[in-house]
């Protein structure tokens, strides 16, 4: 039977399975190297992000992009190559201007959603934490501008892969 399910466990037992599942590693070794780990982690994806956009903005956007000549310039389903890549960038244009309609809808409410929930958020965590009668408002303003903070940075990304997708 595990300690932790027994309440008559001594508290320093259960302080030695803790330290076995963690590894025995301490707070302050965690905290010694998150930062390293984020900085090199969001280093690596930024890495590979702009890799992925060099990728996809290679390919060009034409109907004959194979670069392979067209046999004997035969229409292909009975429109000629530059009719093709006329209807072909007529397209991309519509498509593009639904996504920027899309983004702009999307970003109105995702600012109104901002704008509300950042003052109510901070406001409810620092009644929430509050000790000896007194609110925490380091804590409320802090957790709300880290909410701001992790919204446009997401708002940031949907931007940057709309881009790269049309």
């Amino acid at each position: 039977r595990h300690p932790l399910a027994s309440t008559s466990a001594a508290p320093s037992r259960l302080m030695d399975d803790f330290a076995c599942v963690n590894g025995n590693i301490t707070a302050s070794d965690a905290s010694e190297a998150a930062p390293a780990l984020i900085i090199v982690t969001g280093l690596i994806g930024i890495a590979f992000s702009v890799f992925l956009l060099k990728l996809v903005s290679s390919i060009a956007l034409d109907v004959a992009s194979n670069n392979e000549p067209l046999v004997g310039s035969e229409p292909i389903n009975g429109a000629d190559v530059a009719e093709q890549n006329a209807r072909l960038l007529e397209l991309y244009a519509a498509i593009t201007t639904g996504a920027n309609a899309f983004l702009r809808s999307e970003y109105k409410l995702c600012g109104i959603f901002i704008v509300l929930a950042f003052p109510a958020m901070s406001v409810l965590i620092a009644w929430g934490d509050k000790e000896d009668g007194k609110w925490e408002w380091k804590n409320g303003w802090l957790s709300g501008v880290s909410f701001v903070v992790g919204a446009i940075t997401s708002i940031v990304c949907g931007y940057i892969g709309m881009r790269v997708a049309v």
